[in-house]
Order: structure tokens, then sequence, then C-alpha cells
């Protein structure tokens, strides 16, 4: 193959991929692309463009006059044309047409060429983007986790302060329990030492009536009031359930004058409240019964007197 022959197979290699060469022609292209690997790699490119050049545009359907008069062109063509040889006709043509369709499917080749890099580089920010986005995730799901962390820790603080707030409300009302008591023993207490040492108060003794014990019982009392006052020591300590009842009698009936317990070392006292004036009984006694007293006195007597 000359050099002219190589150049005019060149040129004809758009022609050759549209399969729009004589014979003559498509033995060149074919001679020249047995001995090049670069040509035949350009063939490749121009056939795979043109496989895109349908899609390149609309399909637009011609109106009916249109399309009859273009058979009636072709009828009246083939009636006046004069025989001629096909290659004789057609090849001029080929060869006119043959740059005008290599610069057509270089321009295609091109476009395609740079809508491919567009889309290669659109994929690139997209997946850049991807990963800043995977990363921006992953570092709110561990703030989100740390913050759910330090959110039950604070929880449970404010649940073991709530239950020591609720230990120390225990106790507080417990000790006011204890003082609103303590107020009431001291207040008792003071009454009954004014009571016991205030002038005119009379006294009577409560002695023993068993010979197993050695306690021993003073009441202090006015003449014409219904309240006394009676102070015991060297009493036993009761086991629990039981206390200790004073009672007044008249001699037909035994009134109930109150419990009261002792201490470890059997000193206790009671103050007592009497339907009447105290001076109208004529005995008293103490006796032991069950916890909240009886209404009747039990046999169990401790100590006794006469007033």
């Amino acid at each position: 193959m000359n050099h002219h022959t190589h150049d005019s197979a060149e040129s004809q290699i758009g022609a050759y991929a549209l399969g729009a060469l004589d014979p003559e022609d498509r033995a060149a292209v074919e001679a020249l692309l047995a001995t090049s690997p670069e040509h035949q790699e350009e063939l490749r490119q121009l056939r795979e463009a043109i496989a895109l050049l349908p899609y390149a545009a609309q399909p637009v359907t011609p109106p009916e006059r249109v399309r009859e008069r273009l058979f009636a062109r072709i009828e009246a063509s083939r009636a006046t044309a004069p025989v001629v040889r096909p290659q004789a006709a057609v090849r001029p043509r080929l060869r006119w047409l043959m740059p005008a369709l290599t610069a057509v499917l270089a321009t295609v080749v091109l476009a395609f060429g740079g809508l491919t890099l567009s889309l290669s580089s659109a994929v690139a920010r997209l997946e850049a983007t991807n990963r800043e986005l995977v990363s921006t995730l992953g570092v709110l799901q561990q703030a989100l986790a740390d913050t759910q962390a330090r959110q039950e820790t604070l929880a449970a603080q404010l649940a073991e302060g709530q239950r020591q707030l609720s230990s120390v409300n225990e106790q507080l009302a417990a000790s006011e329990e204890r003082i609103t008591q303590l107020r009431a023993e001291l207040a008792q207490d003071e009454y009954v030492i004014s009571f016991v040492s205030a002038p005119g108060v009379a006294t009577r003794q409560l002695t023993a009536s068993r010979t197993d014990i050695s306690a021993q019982g003073e009441m202090y009392m006015y003449p014409g009031e219904s309240s006394a006052v009676v102070l015991f020591s060297g009493l036993p300590v009761l086991q629990p359930g039981q206390v200790y009842q004073f009672w007044l009698a008249d001699g037909q009936t035994q009134v109930a004058g109150g419990t009261f317990v002792v201490d470890a070392t059997g000193i206790g006292h009671i103050v007592v409240q009497a339907p009447r004036e105290v001076n109208a009984f004529s005995e008293v006694m103490v006796t032991i019964e069950p916890a909240g007293g009886s209404t009747t006195p039990s046999a169990e007597v401790v100590l006794e007197g006469s007033l």
C-alpha cells in the first residue's frame, strides 16, 4: 500500500464504520486495519459512537403528503435516469461525504468523551460528599451515645439523691416525733414536779401486797380535786404485752385510773384523772394487766393503799 492509498484509507475509516464503502475502498481500509492496532481502536470507538446516534434525536413522523411526494419523485427519477455503473455514480459522492462523516463522528466521540468525563467528576464529588456525610454521621452517633451515657449517669445519681433525701426525711420525721414525745414527757415531768411540791398537797402511801417484791408508791392529791399524781419505785419490769394499771375503789366499784410502765430501775409515775374528787374514794391499788388495760382489775395486785 503506497502513501496516498494509506492516507485515503485512513480518511475512509468513518465511512467503513457506517458500511458506506465500495468493495475497492473497503478492501483498502481492511488492509490498513489488519496492520494497525491504533486504527482498529479508532474503528471500535467510531462504531460505539455510531451505535449511540439513533438516541441523539427524537424520531419524527413526516406528514403523509410529504411521503407521497417523495415516492412520486423517486419513480420519476427511475424513469428518466440513464443507466450508469453503480461504482462510478456512488463513489464520488461517498468520497465527498467522508470528511463530513468523519467530522461528525469525531464531534460525537468528543461529546460523549466530555460527558463521560463530566459524569466521572460528578461521581467523584458525590463519593467525597458521601464519605464526609458518613464521617459526620459517625461523629454524631458517638456524641449521641456519650449524651445518653451521661443522661443515664445523671439519672442514677438523681435516683440515689432522691433515695438519700427520702431517708433523711424519714429520719427527720422520726426525730420530730421523738422531740414531740420528749416535750410531752418534759411537760408532764414539770407538771408532776410542780404538783408534788405545791403547798397543801396531801400524800398517801402504797405498799407491796406481795412478799416477793419490795415496791412502794406515794400518792399526791388535794382535797376536793379530781387530779392526783402517784410516784412508784422498786416495781419489776414487766414482760412484753403487759402494763401496770392504777385503780380507785369506794367499797362497791373499782374505777380505772390509767396504765403505766416503769424503766429498767423500776421507777415510774402516773397522773390520775378521777371521775370525781379523789378523796371520795377509800382505797387504791395497782395490778398487772394486758397491754391496753382492763375494765376490771385482775387478781395480780402488786400495790395497795388507803385514802
